[in-house]
């Protein structure tokens, strides 16, 4: 997956460091290094694309959907992977506000 605006962010704070002393970096470009952090980052970290009203939104939107029986039935477990119980769960670690 690549993220333009990540990479950027990634290696102008990277320049930034070693322009200040606290990082050497040995490679002519401080890109590729910063898109290795960057590729690494993206293993962990929501798609940088969803915006935090975008976040807030599934926030609001999952303990909806799962209390409604009749959307959330036995059915979306196999569509989704999880349960009721564990998309509760997902929810919290979504942003709160």
């Amino acid at each position: 997956m690549q993220d333009k605006l990540l990479s950027k962010t990634v290696a102008i704070a990277l320049g930034e460091l070693e322009c200040d002393g606290d990082l050497v970096i040995t490679f002519p470009s401080i890109e590729p290094v910063a898109d290795r952090i960057v590729e690494a980052v993206l293993a962990v970290v929501p798609n940088t694309a969803l915006s935090h009203l975008e976040l807030l939104g599934i926030r609001g939107l999952v303990p909806h959907a799962i209390s409604d029986k009749r959307f959330f039935d036995w059915e979306m477990r196999t569509l989704t992977g999880f349960t009721a119980v564990e998309f509760e769960g997902i929810a919290e670690k979504l942003p709160r506000d």
